[in-house]
């Protein structure tokens, strides 16, 4: 596997925690549509993850966010947002590409047939650019 570099696995986890530390103390009520918006926030920490080498949990992440938001939107949810918000594969190097299976693989292996739709944007993301 490729090392992580910088570094990046500590400070990408710290983000994660501190978007999840503020869902649990959200004065207000916490709602599916700010879970979403704070997940569309990370698309660009998902994507330096991915640069840095970092093979992030996806599924223990969703699970810490459905935790953070009182349940309200299911963990299998909040994954298939997460996959949503990661970096097209024809932006990336090859080594990021790996990096970025590895991370589609655990959705996949837990949630069967989820990728589809996924590679499929995907390619119509290819198609329009």
């Amino acid at each position: 596997m490729f090392p992580v570099k910088n570094r990046y696995d500590e400070v990408f986890e710290i983000e994660i925690d501190g978007w999840c530390f503020g869902l649990t103390n959200y004065p207000g009520e916490i709602s599916a549509a700010v879970v979403h918006r704070v997940i569309r926030e990370l698309a660009s920490s998902f994507q330096a993850a991915i640069e840095h080498n970092v093979v992030f949990n996806v599924l223990e992440i969703a699970a810490k966010f459905s935790e953070a938001s009182r349940h309200l939107i299911h963990e299998q949810e909040i994954a298939s947002a997460i996959v949503a918000q990661l970096p097209n594969p024809s932006t990336l190097l090859e080594e990021q590409m790996c990096v970025l299976g590895l991370v589609i693989d655990q959705v996949e292996q837990a949630y069967p047939g989820s990728l589809d739709s996924f590679y499929r944007r995907w390619q119509i993301g290819v198609k329009a650019a």
